[in-house]
């Protein structure tokens, strides 16, 4: 029997939120953060884990940055006018159409969008982890306090290489070399 606390494949999807054109430019380490998406969202496709992105207000803060956009061409992000993802409904609907338990997120900005989401997720019943070196804020105390506002109200705060051995968890694993040389790529925030 595994702890709860520890990520597996089996119901998680990757939630990437409101990583916007218009909003980039002031984040703290924001190469680091991007760097980090890229390879979680490099991870998923290698492992065939879903992502969701979500945009707050495009027409204002503009789309996906495109180092990101460019990696899920395909993938319509979901938009909003609220802060919390679950402003749209959208959102809940494809979490069920996709049988999912547990939200691994990712994204900026950590006090305003990304802590709301997490903790309508959490009151909703969803599992939350929150990777620590994939989100970040335009203040560094703003991003540190978000991340202790969400651990205190129950998610697991987790890093990119954290969870890519989590949910492998185990080194027979036919794609362990190529998530270990993934892993490697990690930045610190």
């Amino acid at each position: 029997m595994r702890h709860p606390d520890i990520l597996s494949r089996e119901g998680s999807v990757l939630l990437i939120a409101d990583v916007q054109k218009k909003c980039i430019k002031p984040i703290y380490k924001k190469e680091a953060m991007i760097n980090n998406i890229k390879t979680l969202v490099s991870f998923a496709g290698m492992i065939g884990l879903p992502v969701v992105l979500t945009e707050l207000a495009p027409a204002k803060f503009g789309g996906t940055i495109e180092e990101i956009r460019k990696l899920v061409p395909r993938l319509e992000p979901i938009k909003r006018s609220r802060y919390s993802a679950f402003g749209n409904e959208d959102l809940t609907l494809r979490f069920e159409a996709m049988n999912t338990t547990t939200l691994i997120v990712a994204g900026m900005e950590a006090h305003i969008s990304i802590c709301q989401t997490v903790l309508d997720a959490i009151t909703r019943g969803f599992k939350v982890h929150v990777i620590l070196n994939a989100t970040s804020a335009r203040k560094k105390v703003n991003w540190k306090a978000a991340i202790e506002k969400m651990r205190a109200a129950g998610a697991v705060i987790t890093t990119m290489e954290m969870l890519m051995h989590e949910i492998v968890g185990r080194v027979d694993d036919p794609q362990y070399d190529k998530i270990v040389e993934l892993s490697r790529r990690e930045y610190d925030l």
